[in-house]
C-alpha cells in the first residue's frame, strides 16, 4: 500500500504523529490507528527507539537529559510490534510511517517494507543514518528544526548527491512553540531555495498554525495526535484530538480547492452579474437622432444595456428612437453611423 501523494498539485497530506503517546501499550497504539483514520488522516507516524542504539545514557544524564532516555525506554516497541502496527494501518486504509533514531531503527522500516521514512530534526545532521535512509530506496520526509538554511542546504547537498527522493518540513523544537516563533513564510522560500516539497511540523497547539501553513503553500502537515489529552506522556499537550485532525482535513480539502491562481467567472457569478453590474440609462427624456451629451445620460442597475464601462464611448451618438428618462440604453437604440 502506498497512498502518499505529496506535492503542489495535490490536496495538503496529513500526517497525525502518534509517536510515543501510547507509551508502550500495543493494543492502545492500535486504537490511535483506528481514531486517526476514522477522523481523516492520511498517516499514522510512530517513533522507531532502541534506546542504548541512539543514547549513551551516561552522558544524556551528564547534560541533565537523562528523562529523555527513560521516558524513551519506556515507550518503545520491538520489531513485531511495528510491524503489527503497519499491519494494522493497512487494514484502516492508511498510510503507516515512522521516525528512526539510529541505523538499526532504519534496518527495521526497511524490513517492514515502509513507504516512506521521516527523519526527524535531531537527525537532519546525522550522516550515517541519512547514507543508511537513502539506501532503503523510499522518499525521506526531513525535518529541519533547530537548523538554519546553511545546515539546510548541507544536508540537501548531501541527499542531492545520492539522488535521494525527499521533501523538507519547516519546524521550530519548541515544545509547545509559540505562534508569534513562527515564521510561516519560509515554506515557500525553502520550496524555491530547494525545489522540493515543503511541509509544515507543528509544535503548536491547536490546529491554526498548521491551516495557515496550508494556505501558505504547505505540502504536507504533521500533528501530534492523541485520543485524549489526559492520557500520560510528555507531548500531550500539543497533540491535538479526533475531532481537530477532522477540523485539519476538512481544511486539507478546501485549501486544495480554493488554490487555483486562474479568474474566471462562475455560473452563479453571471446570474449576480446580470443584476450587479450598471448599464448607461438616460437622465432625461431624449428624442429620436438627437447627439447624446453627458447631462442625458447617467448609470444604473441592471446591467441588461449597454455597459457602464463605455459610457464615454456613447457621448456624441445620435440615439435612434425616443427614449424616455431613466430608460436602459440598448445597442439598438443607437443610429448607426
Amino acid at each position: 500500500m502506498n497512498k502518499i501523494q505529496i506535492g503542489s498539485d495535490e490536496v495538503p497530506f496529513v500526517i497525525a504523529e502518534v509517536g510515543i503517546n501510547a507509551g508502550d501499550d500495543i493494543e492502545l497504539a492500535k486504537r490511535f490507528i483506528e481514531v486517526a483514520a476514522n477522523s481523516g488522516a492520511d498517516a499514522i507516524k510512530f517513533q522507531t527507539h532502541l534506546s542504548n542504539e541512539e543514547m549513551v545514557a551516561e552522558e544524556m544524564e551528564k547534560i541533565g537529559a537523562g528523562e529523555v532516555y527513560e521516558v524513551v525506554s519506556g515507550c518503545s516497541f520491538s520489531k513485531d510490534e511495528h510491524r503489527a502496527l503497519k499491519d494494522h494501518c493497512d487494514r484502516e486504509d492508511v498510510e503507516y510511517l515512522s521516525t528512526p533514531f539510529s541505523v538499526k531503527a532504519v534496518d527495521w522500516l526497511e524490513e517492514l517494507d515502509v513507504s516512506a521514512i521521516k527523519i526527524g530534526s535531531g537527525e537532519l545532521t546525522n550522516y550515517p543514518l541519512l547514507d543508511r535512509a537513502v539506501e532503503a530506496g523510499v522518499p525521506l520526509l526531513v525535518s529541519t528544526g533547530m537548523s538554519d538554511y546553511g545546515t539546510i542546504a548541507d544536508t540537501v547537498d548531501f541527499l542531492n548527491e545520492r539522488d535521494a527522493k525527499f521533501g523538507l518540513l519547516y519546524c521550530v523544537s519548541e515544545y509547545p512553540t509559540d505562534p508569534a516563533d513562527f515564521q510561516l513564510d519560509t515554506i515557500e522560500e525553502m520550496k524555491t531555495k530547494y525545489d522540493v516539497p515543503v511541509g509544515f511540523s507543528d509544535h503548536s497547539t491547536g490546529v491554526e498554525a498548521s491551516v495557515i501553513a496550508m494556505a501558505r503553500g504547505a505540502d504536507f502537515v504533521e500533528k501530534h495526535f492523541t485520543i485524549d489529552r489526559r492520557l500520560p506522556g510528555p507531548d500531550q499537550e500539543v497533540s491535538i484530538e479526533p475531532e481537530e485532525i477532522d477540523t485539519l482535513t476538512d481544511y486539507a480539502e478546501l485549501v486544495h480547492s480554493t488554490s487555483g491562481r486562474e479568474k474566471f467567472t462562475t455560473d452563479e457569478e453571471a446570474d449576480v452579474k446580470a443584476w450587479a453590474r450598471h448599464s448607461i440609462v438616460t437622465a432625461e427624456d431624449v428624442e429620436a437622432g438627437q447627439r447624446l451629451t453627458e447631462d442625458d445620460l447617467t448609470t444604473k442597475r441592471p446591467g441588461t444595456g449597454i455597459s457602464a464601462d463605455r459610457f464615454y464611448e456613447v457621448i456624441g451618438e445620435a440615439i435612434d428612437v425616443d427614449l424616455p428618462a431613466n430608460s436602459v440604453v440598448k445597442e439598438d437604440h443607437l443610429r448607426p453611423e
